[in-house]
């Protein structure tokens, strides 16, 4: 089955691929250690950090994967030369 088949039937789908994360129990434990050193106030003011850092960083790779996509998409259309002239 060809790739555009897979991705018609929704066999690929780049959200349930897992990406390697070689510092995810430092990045754990860090975050504990860091917990653990703050006040009432200042945790409350670092977990809502986290959550917009997060939120920036979820759509500059939302951004990033769409973009790359589009690169590929041209790079596909030129290679084949498409006429897409309908």
């Amino acid at each position: 089955m060809n790739i555009l088949k897979q991705l018609y039937y929704g066999n690929i789908a780049e959200i349930h691929r897992k990406l390697p994360n070689k510092n995810k129990d430092l990045e754990l434990k860090l975050y504990e250690e860091l917990k653990d050193k703050l006040n009432e106030e200042q945790l409350k003011l670092f977990i809502k950090y986290i959550d917009i850092y997060g939120k920036r960083m979820d759509k500059a790779l939302e951004d990033k994967y769409i973009q790359g996509f589009k690169t590929g998409l041209l790079i596909g259309m030129e290679t084949k030369k498409l006429n897409l002239d309908i």
